[in-house]
């Protein structure tokens, strides 16, 4: 039985044995069913008898004691007097969606809807054409969907059911265009259990026949399962006839069907390789189950804060290649392969001035190596503590450049070793990145698994002690210091504008070097955008973020000292060669007030057209210093054979 014939059975209970005319309608549902119907369900329909003269009526639907749906609304004046229409906040920083399958095809006509109907029986029979606009149109820039929709000859429900059931039908289409059900064997296409729909139609006569709808797309991910929400207008040739509010449809794994690693659906990865865990895994251990991350028969969600990925915009994996051993325990050399499917125009790119950022290449590397080291069981140590993982140090190697744009990356992450300690688990990984087989970044990295106890003692780079920036042990009078404004610099905007807000003290021949020097100062401010997606209940800035803003600040000096114009600005990156070392001894969190930034710059090439620059940095929390950063390595034009690794 079709969701629609709940929603029909409860119209059609309300208006017997009358049937109203045309009018001005204002409904709110809840379907409450969270799965299929038997094909034969017995509905059991009771009505709520309508106020006199305000036009209330209510219903709900039972398949024997369980509720199915309910719904209240107003007809004719009461109607037009209800509360004000509900409107969506659009976000400030749009999350940008990344579909699981790249469709080769936007629009489809109705032949094409016909055949996917023939497919799916009454699922899609009510959508008789559709285009997908681009994933960040719309007005929540997470894409939208206009269909073309035939409501068939109307009844005495007035129609809204049944539109109603297209609007669930196109969003079904839309989840089917994103790849949504690629994550699980066969699912049933549902509407959201529990979420309300709010329904608003001018004229319920005019509800029959061939309508336009056209849905904003305002949320859409994969946990708890795929699911599209949207809010929604219909049009007749003649103007605006209805909108909707909060539709939301979700797709389901059908009983007995399991989700956990070793079930993935989809064959997803580069070269067809079925999948231990897929995109619906990794977006679990971001933000979700840990039983479905993991398939762990552990209670792994009892303590609040457990090791997870990152969320939303700042998850840069998607599969898992490779199985863990049964026991839990990767012995070291071993090897585990897992992908991430870089979109066609990453939000990174975007902000960082239409160039890769080097925070796209470690968060890949650095998260396809925690999953793994969770898949092991770290993620499962000291069960009833709250655990979380940290990256303590590595070091990378740029092999060459690649374009990344619309392929996938793999990623192929070798155990070195993993030392259990008092209170924490310690992983080391030798990882590389490649497309199409050829590596184009390598690098080794440790992660840290971590109770809170132990992560409490981290004493920062130099033991404890306060080592004030180098600007801080300069007499007054022995440097000469300028106050540039980086804020107004092309450097990096929106997420990516790392140097907004932020105070800089410059000193050309300044530095441990002598060759420059510059220091920034800037506020913690517990609403930056990374604390929420870094990670779920554990929120800290990622110290890709602070080797993004140390990166940064050496463009910052190159642009303000003139070593580089603007269109050179935008064209510097890491070069082949170049290998950069990191130290995290500490970690940057919501309730601190102050990051400090220094650079040192140790030497600038200039070659015919090119321009290599080599730079040291660190980064102090609230005076104590916690991150540094070496080897900093950014080229613009033709390096003319310089070799970048050692200035």
């Amino acid at each position: 039985m079709l969701p629609a014939a709940v929603i029909e059975a409860g119209e059609a209970a309300r208006r017997t044995p009358a049937r109203e005319a045309g009018g001005f309608l204002r409904a709110s549902v809840t379907y409450r069913h969270d799965g299929e119907l038997p094909s034969a369900a017995v509905l059991r329909a009771d009505t709520t008898p309508a106020t006199e003269g305000a036009g209330s009526w209510g219903w709900t639907v039972h398949h024997g004691a369980a509720l199915l749906a309910e719904a209240h609304g107003l007809a004719g004046e009461g109607a037009r007097q209800a509360a004000a229409w509900p409107v969506r906040p659009v976000p400030g920083e749009s999350r940008q969606f990344r579909a699981l399958a790249r469709a080769t095809r936007d629009h489809l006509g109705p032949a094409d809807m016909k055949m996917m109907s023939a497919e799916r029986p009454g699922s899609l029979c009510r959508v008789t054409e559709a285009t997908h606009s681009g994933a960040e149109t719309g007005r929540f820039h997470l894409g939208r969907l206009t269909a073309t929709v035939d409501l068939g000859p109307g009844g005495s429900s007035g129609g809204w059911p049944a539109l109603l059931d297209a609007a669930w039908q196109a969003l079904h289409l839309h989840a089917l265009h994103q790849g949504l059900h690629t994550c699980l064997v066969r699912p049933a296409l549902l509407p959201w259990a529990g979420k309300n729909t709010e329904i608003e139609v001018l004229d319920t006569a005019q509800l029959t026949g061939s309508l336009t709808l056209e849905a904003d797309i305002a949320a859409i991910g994969l946990v708890p399962r795929p699911h599209v929400v949207a809010d929604m207008r219909v049009h007749t040739a003649r103007g605006l006839l209805a909108r909707l509010h909060n539709v939301a449809v979700i797709l389901r794994e059908r009983p007995g069907t399991p989700v956990g690693p070793g079930a993935a659906a989809r064959q997803g990865s580069g070269d067809e390789t079925p999948p231990i865990a897929n995109e619906l895994h990794m977006a679990h251990a971001a933000e979700g189950d840990l039983h479905v991350a993991y398939g762990s028969p552990v209670d792994a969600a009892q303590p609040k804060i457990r090791p997870r990925l990152p969320r939303g915009d700042l998850l840069m994996l998607d599969r898992l290649l490779t199985a863990p051993p049964a026991d839990g325990e990767g012995s070291p050399e071993s090897v585990y392969v897992t992908e991430y499917d870089v979109p066609a125009a990453p939000w990174y790119v975007r902000e960082n001035g239409g160039t890769v950022p080097h925070l796209m290449y470690l968060e890949s590397s650095l998260q396809a190596a925690a999953f793994v080291g969770g898949a092991l069981g770290a993620s499962l140590e000291f069960p009833g503590e709250n655990v979380t993982v940290r990256n303590l140090e590595g070091q990378d190697h740029m092999v060459r450049q690649a374009d990344l744009l619309g392929r996938t990356v793999r990623q192929r992450t070798r155990i070195l070793a993993r030392t259990p300690l008092p209170g924490a688990v310690l992983q080391r990984y030798a990882y590389e990145l490649s497309v199409d087989d050829e590596v184009f970044y390598r690098g080794e990295s440790v992660h840290g698994f971590f109770t809170e106890s132990a992560l409490a003692s981290q004493q920062g780079m130099d033991g404890g002690r306060i080592v004030p920036p180098w600007l801080r042990r300069q007499a007054p009078d022995a440097v000469h210091t300028v106050r540039p404004d980086l804020s107004a610099l092309p450097v990096g905007q929106g997420r990516f504008a790392f140097l907004s807000g932020t105070e800089s003290e410059l000193v050309r021949d300044g530095g441990t070097h002598g060759r420059g020097y510059l220091l920034c100062t800037k506020p913690v401010r517990a609403d930056d955008w990374y604390f929420a997606h870094h990670f779920l209940n554990d929120p800290v800035m990622p110290g890709s973020c602070g080797v993004e803003l140390l990166i940064q600040m050496v463009k910052g000096y190159l642009l303000c000292t003139g070593a580089v114009d603007e269109k050179e600005l935008h064209a510097l990156r890491t070069p082949p060669g170049a290998e950069l070392r990191w130290t995290y001894r500490g970690q940057i969190l919501p309730r601190h007030h102050e990051v400090q930034a220094e650079i040192h710059l140790r030497r600038i090439h200039r070659a015919g057209e090119g321009l290599t620059a080599w730079a040291d940095g660190s980064v102090w929390r609230d005076g104590l210093r916690i991150y540094a950063v070496d080897n900093i390595v950014l080229q613009v034009g033709d390096s003319s054979g310089e070799q970048v690794g050692h200035p």
